[in-house]
C-alpha cells in the first residue's frame, strides 16, 4: 500500500520519510493501529472467575525504520537530527488514498547506523495521546445573522441581500470517528451573558455564567487533558475556569450524528458559536 509519512517539529520544520531512494525511504512503519489495552483484574474469594478493577488503553508507540541512500547521507542525517530531536515534540502526519491524518508525540530515540555500505536507521515517538485525528477538522456554526454578500456585484441597480436572519439555536455535527472532545468558539457580537452550549440528545451542557461585552472570544477545549476555558478581552487572554456553572459538562462528541443547543442569559442574537472537530481514530 502506498503511503506518505512526514515528521515535524515545533518550529513547523518538516522531514518527509517516504521521498525517494536517495533521501529517507521507510521500510516498516509499527504504531499504527489501536494501542495495547490493559485489563485490571482481581479474584474472587473461594469463587471461580475474577472481576474487572479497571480498563485502560496504553499510550502509542511508533516505530519507524528506514534506510538512506545516494550522496550526501551525512548531510541528510544532520537535517533528521534538526527535525527528530531526543525528548522534544514531533508531529506525525500520516496519509493514504484512503486517510489524511496525524499524531503527535515525543521523540524517544533517533538511532542512524554511521557506517557500512547501506544506512539504516529507527526512530521511536512515543504518543501520550492515543488517537490519529483528521488533518480537515470539521465544522458547525450557529449564528442568527448568515452573511451572503459576495462578489461580483449585481450589475443591475436592484437591492440585493447582504445577510439573512435565521431563528434557529441548533447545530448538527458528524462524527466519523471514536468518541472524543473538540474545541467551541463563543465570539460576542455585541453584549451578552451566560452563554449555554446544551447537547440536545443526551441534555448535557456547558454553561459560562457573567456577561460579555462586544468583542469578547471564548475558546473552550473539552479535550481529555487540555480542558481549558480562555476568554480573549482587548487583546488580554484569561482563565475563566472559574466561571463555570455548577452541573456543567465538558462536553464530548459521541459517534455518529450529534446535535447541539444555542441559549444566552440575554441577546442570544448577539452571539456566534462555531465548533470544531477532528475525527479521531484509534487505528489506521
Amino acid at each position: 500500500m502506498f503511503f506518505t509519512l512526514y515528521l515535524e517539529n515545533q518550529k513547523g520544520d518538516r522531514i518527509c520519510m517516504t521521498d525517494t531512494a536517495n533521501k529517507y525511504m521507510a521500510s516498516s512503519v509499527t504504531g499504527l493501529s489501536p494501542p495495547t489495552g490493559t485489563i485490571n483484574t482481581a479474584v474472587y474469594a473461594g469463587m471461580d472467575g475474577s472481576y474487572l478493577n479497571n480498563a485502560f488503553i496504553e499510550k502509542r508507540n511508533i516505530v519507524i525504520t528506514f534506510e538512506m541512500r545516494g550522496m550526501g547521507i551525512e548531510q541528510r542525517r544532520h537535517q533528521l537530527y534538526k527535525v527528530v530531536k531526543s525528548s522534544k515534540y514531533v508531529k506525525v502526519f500520516y496519509k493514504t488514498s484512503g486517510i489524511d491524518v496525524y499524531t503527535e508525540g515525543y521523540v524517544e530515540t533517533c538511532e542512524v547506523t554511521n557506517f557500512g555500505q547501506l544506512v539504516s536507521g529507527q526512530i521511536s515517538i512515543i504518543c501520550p495521546d492515543i488517537y490519529w485525528y483528521s488533518n480537515e477538522p470539521v465544522y458547525a456554526v450557529y449564528s442568527q445573522i448568515s452573511g451572503v454578500f459576495h462578489f461580483p456585484f449585481p450589475e443591475s441597480d436592484k437591492p440585493f441581500t447582504l445577510g439573512t436572519y435565521g431563528n434557529t439555536q441548533d447545530m448538527v455535527i458528524e462524527n466519523s470517528g471514536e468518541k472524543t472532545g473538540f474545541i467551541i468558539l463563543i465570539e460576542a457580537l455585541d453584549d451578552t451573558s451566560t452563554p449555554t452550549i446544551y447537547n440536545a440528545d443526551t441534555g448535557e451542557y456547558f454553561q459560562i455564567k457573567g456577561e460579555l461585552l462586544k468583542g469578547d472570544v471564548i475558546i473552550i477545549s473539552t479535550k481529555t487533558g487540555h480542558k481549558t476555558v480562555t476568554l480573549t478581552r482587548n487583546g488580554v487572554d484569561s482563565n475563566i475556569i472559574n466561571r463555570l456553572v455548577t452541573g456543567s459538562t465538558w462536553l464530548q462528541m459521541y459517534e455518529g450524528e450529534n446535535t447541539f443547543h444555542v441559549t444566552a442569559g440575554k441577546n442570544v442574537k448577539n452571539l456566534k458559536v462555531t465548533i470544531i472537530h477532528r475525527n479521531a481514530y484509534l487505528g489506521v
